[in-house]
C-alpha cells in the first residue's frame, strides 16, 4: 500500500523549538487543544509582529527627522538612490508573484485533502446505510411477512407440525437476529466522528484565508506601484502617501509571515506523525484501534481484524438460516401443501439472499484498503501540496517585506530630496536684464523728503532719475554705430509706443560689444 512519508522541511519545522509563554519547552507533538502547545504556536506567529513594530518605529523616527531637517539651497541628484528603490520594488514584486503561486498551492492542497475527506465520508455513509439496511431486511424477515405469517400457518396445523416446525422456524429467527446484532456491533465500532468532524468548516475557513491573503497581495502590490509611480513622477504627494500606506502594508504584511509562521510550524508537528493525531480522535479504544487498522493497512490485507468475525459470523448465519428454510420446507410438505406457505417462504428467501447481498457489500466497503487510500491522499495534501504553498508564502512574505522596509526607509530621503526648492540664489549683477531696484541716494529720510518737496517720495524722484540717465545715455549712443549682437533681443521687450527706456537698455548691451563685433548702427541691426 502506498504510505505517506514526510518531507525533510518538515522535519525542520518540526524542529523549532515549542516555548509556552512563561517561555517553558513544551512538547511538539501536535495537540491543538492543548494549551501550552497553543501558546507555543501564538509565540512563533507573534515574533514577526513583533519584529515590524521596532522596525516602523525606527522608520517613523529618521521620517520626523528628515520632516525637521533644513533644505538645501541646490538640488541634490536622486537618480541613484531612486534606482535602489525600483530594484528593490522589483524584487518585492517578484515575491508577491511567487506568494500568488504558494496561494494556489495551498488552496490546491486544501482542495485534495476536503475531496479525499468527501470520499471517506461517501464510504463511511455507505457502510451506515448497508448496516440499516441490513437491520430492516433482518426485522422483516422476522415480521408479519415472513417468520410470524409461517407461525400462523403452523399453530393451525396441529401440535405435531407445532412441534417440529416451530423449532425450525425459532431457529431462522435467532439467525437472523444474531445477524443483526453482529452488524450493528460493526456499526458501534465505526468512527462516526469521521463523519462529522472537518467538514464544510474546513472549506469555509479554507475560503476566507485564500480571500485574506489575496487581499494582502494586493495591497502590497497597489502600495508599491504607488511608491515607483512617486519615485517616476518626483511626487512629494505621492512619495508622501506611499510612505503612510507602507507603515499600514508593512504591517499586515509581516502579520500575515507570522500567521503562515505558526501555521507552517503547527502543520509540521501534524504531518511529522500524522497517524498519532488521527487516531487521537477515536472517542474510545475500539475507535481508536479501527483508525489504527485504516491508517496502517498492510498490503493484502483485507477487512481489518476488529470486523472480520462479525462479517463472517453475519456470512454463517445468512446462509444457516437459509438452509434452515429449506429444512423448514422440507418438514412442512408433512403436514400441509405446499400451496399454502409458498408466498412468506419466497418472501423470506428473497429477503435472505438481499441480506446476504448486502452483508457481501459490507465486507467490500470495510475493506481498509479503500479507506486507507482516501487517508493517504488526505494526507498528502495537506503535508506535500499545501504544505509547500505555506512554505513558498512563509519565504516569499518576509522576503517581500523586507524589501519593503528598505524602500520605507529610503522614500524619506528621497521625498526630502525630491520637490522644488525655494530660496535665494546668487544672480550676475553686471546683465543688464537683471531686474534691480532703483538707486537708493537718501532713500527713506526727511532730508531727501524735503530736498523733493514731500511730493511723490523719495522712491519716485529716485526712479525718475534712473530713467532720465538711461534715455541720456540711448540719446548719447543713438549717433554712433555699433556692431550688433547675433543674439535676438529678449522675448519680453516690446517696440510699440515709447521706447526709449528698451532702446537705451539695448544700445548699452550693445555698446559692450562694439569692439569685438565690428561697428553696425542699431536701426540696421534692429531690421
Amino acid at each position: 500500500m502506498d504510505t505517506y512519508k514526510d518531507i525533510w522541511y518538515v522535519k525542520l519545522l518540526h524542529e523549532f523549538p515549542h516555548l509556552n509563554f512563561s517561555f517553558k519547552e513544551t512538547n511538539s507533538t501536535f495537540e491543538p487543544e492543548n494549551k501550552s502547545y497553543q501558546e507555543s504556536l501564538i509565540l512563533w506567529a507573534a515574533a514577526p509582529v513583533a519584529f515590524i513594530l521596532v522596525i516602523l518605529f525606527l522608520a517613523s523616527c529618521c521620517l520626523c527627522i528628515q520632516c525637521v531637517k533644513k533644505k538645501p539651497q541646490k538640488p541634490p541628484r536622486t537618480t541613484c538612490i531612486r534606482i535602489v528603490v525600483a530594484i528593490f520594488i522589483i524584487f518585492s514584486i517578484g515575491a508577491i508573484a511567487v506568494g500568488f503561486f504558494g496561494n494556489e498551492q495551498v488552496s490546491k492542497g486544501a482542495t485534495e485533502f476536503y475531496d479525499a475527506l468527501k470520499d471517506t465520508n461517501q464510504t463511511l455513509g455507505d457502510i451506515s446505510v448497508t448496516v440499516e439496511t441490513i437491520a430492516d431486511v433482518v426485522e422483516r424477515i422476522n415480521g408479519p411477512a415472513g417468520v410470524q405469517a409461517l407461525k400462523e400457518l403452523v399453530s393451525k396445523s396441529g401440535s405435531a407440525a407445532n412441534q417440529t416446525l416451530g423449532v425450525i422456524l425459532i431457529q431462522i429467527e435467532e439467525l437472523a437476529n444474531k445477524t443483526k446484532t453482529d452488524i450493528d456491533s460493526v456499526k458501534s465500532d465505526l468512527p462516526g466522528l469521521l463523519l462529522l468532524k472537518f467538514s464544510k468548516e474546513a472549506v469555509d475557513v479554507e475560503f476566507i484565508r485564500w480571500i485574506v491573503t489575496i487581499v494582502l497581495m494586493c495591497f502590497s502590490l497597489f502600495i508599491l506601484l504607488t511608491t515607483s509611480l512617486g519615485c517616476y513622477k518626483k511626487s512629494r504627494c505621492l512619495l508622501m502617501t506611499s510612505v503612510v500606506l507602507g507603515f499600514f502594508g508593512l504591517l499586515l504584511v509581516w502579520t500575515g509571515s507570522g500567521a503562515y509562521l505558526g501555521i507552517s510550524v503547527g502543520t509540521s508537528d501534524l504531518c511529522y506523525d500524522p497517524d498519532t493525531f488521527v487516531e487521537s480522535l477515536g472517542e474510545n479504544k475500539a475507535e481508536k484501534d479501527v483508525i489504527r487498522e485504516y491508517a496502517k493497512c498492510q498490503v493484502n490485507k483485507g477487512i481489518p481484524s476488529i470486523f472480520q468475525q462479525d462479517i463472517k459470523n453475519a456470512f454463517s448465519e445468512v446462509s444457516r438460516a437459509n438452509t434452515t428454510l429449506d429444512k423448514f420446507i422440507n418438514e412442512s410438505l408433512k403436514f400441509f401443501p405446499v400451496a399454502n406457505i409458498t408466498r412468506p417462504v419466497l418472501f423470506m428467501r428473497q429477503q435472505l439472499d438481499y441480506a446476504f447481498g448486502n452483508v457481501t457489500s459490507l465486507g467490500e466497503l470495510l475493506d481498509c484498503r479503500t479507506l486507507h487510500d482516501d487517508y493517504t491522499k488526505a494526507v498528502e495534501g495537506v503535508c506535500q501540496t499545501a504544505l509547500v504553498g505555506v512554505a513558498l508564502l512563509l519565504l516569499m512574505l518576509p522576503f517581500a517585506g523586507i524589501c519593503m522596509i528598505v524602500v520605507q526607509c529610503v522614500l524619506p530621503r528621497i521625498w526630502y530630496l525630491t520637490g522644488k526648492r525655494r530660496g535665494y540664489r546668487p544672480v550676475d549683477d553686471s546683465d543688464p536684464f537683471c531686474h534691480r531696484p532703483p538707486p537708493y541716494n537718501g532713500y527713506g529720510t526727511m532730508e531727501a523728503d524735503r530736498d523733493r518737496g514731500g511730493v511723490g517720495g523719495a522712491r519716485g524722484s529716485c526712479t525718475l532719475e534712473y530713467y532720465r540717465d538711461l534715455r541720456r545715455s540711448a540719446d548719447e549712443l543713438d549717433a554712433e554705430e555699433r556692431v550688433p549682437m547675433n543674439d535676438s533681443p529678449p522675448p519680453a521687450v516690446s517696440y510699440h509706443g515709447d521706447s526709449s527706456l528698451y532702446r537705451a537698455v539695448i544700445n548699452y548691451y550693445v555698446s559692450k560689444r562694439n569692439g569685438k563685433e565690428g561697428n553696425k548702427s542699431y536701426d540696421s541691426w534692429l531690421h
